[in-house]
């Protein structure tokens, strides 16, 4: 029946998650007996063999950067049609650290990586790219809800940061203050070759 479905849709759409351990797809996914301790670890190749799920998004590069290896490891475990969003670490999306205990004696200051390219392309692009290859769809930049200063300064700025990554990879950008969705960040967005995130 998934199969059968999956035929229906259009070429090149594909359907995923943010996980691939998700305990309560034992039995859809996932084997009956499927151990949930182990999915974190065991769970993507059962994932990717679903004939649904052809994409899945790393939510853990959000909050700490990863190496190329971590990227590699995933890669191996998936067939090679297979499509990884990677999310990006939060330090190039945040303007100022949250008020929140997980940012310990940063809470509260400005960060100097928000929209910095060079620390994006060394510890983002760069390692994603080396490890997932061609399975790699794109890399997404969550910027939380946060004061981004105007809605014309940041558009400037979003733009200047994403032409100045590397080429030749699908740049995502997800905001969630509705004061920045103008015409302007359209045009930066376009301008720069990358794509908004719904």
């Amino acid at each position: 029946e998934h199969r059968a479905l999956r035929e229906q849709l259009a070429a090149g759409l594909r359907l995923g998650t943010m996980s691939w351990s998700f305990p309560g797809w034992r039995g859809v996914v996932y084997g009956d007996g499927a151990d949930p301790k182990l999915l974190a670890n065991a769970g993507l190749t059962a994932y990717s063999k679903h004939p649904l799920l052809g994409t899945v998004e790393i939510d853990r590069s959000f909050y700490e950067p990863l190496p190329a290896r971590y990227f590699a490891s995933l890669s191996a475990q998936v067939p090679s049609d297979f499509r990884f969003l990677v999310k990006a670490h939060e330090d190039c999306s945040l303007m100022r650290f949250p008020r929140h205990a997980r940012y310990g004696k940063k809470q509260g200051e400005g960060n100097a990586r928000f929209l910095d390219a060079s620390y994006a392309t060394d510890a983002v692009v760069g390692p994603s790219v080396e490890g997932l290859g061609s399975k790699l769809a794109a890399i997404l930049f969550q910027f939380p809800p946060q004061d981004a200063g105007t809605p014309s300064a940041f558009a400037d700025q979003l733009f200047d940061f994403l032409q100045r990554l590397p080429r030749g990879v699908t740049y995502a950008v997800e905001i969630r203050n509705a004061e920045l969705l103008t015409p302007a960040y359209a045009s930066a967005l376009a301008s720069a070759g990358a794509v908004h995130a719904h």
